[in-house]
């Protein structure tokens, strides 16, 4: 992105020495340095939301994807028309009593 040399750095200092003063360049340093960390922990949170979303918006499609095949599938959905129709036909059934013996 920026190409920044060690000779340009330098030269920074040395303007920021002059113009702060050797009081207050520690001082704003410190203050650059968490400011440059904030917005750097920002992007990250920012940049890991956008992921979670498109791979939430991924998830949701191939889940409609799977439930319009599912739908699509005349087979499946006989079989289980038919399962069903078996299971209302069929009597429950009643477990067989065990004779019990008396000592």
């Amino acid at each position: 992105m920026f190409d920044v040399g060690f000779s340009e750095l330098l030269l920074l200092a040395v303007i920021a020495l002059v113009v702060l003063g050797p009081e207050k360049l520690p001082h704003a340093a410190r203050m650059a340095g968490a400011w440059v960390g904030r917005i750097r922990r920002m992007l990250i949170s920012v940049q890991a939301d956008i992921e979670n979303e498109v791979a939430a918006a991924e998830m949701r499609e191939r889940i409609k994807k799977e439930l319009e095949k599912a739908k699509a599938s005349t087979g499946l959905t006989e079989a289980q028309a038919a399962l069903e129709h078996a299971l209302q036909d069929t009597p429950p059934v009643k477990p067989e009593a065990t004779p019990t013996e008396k000592p």
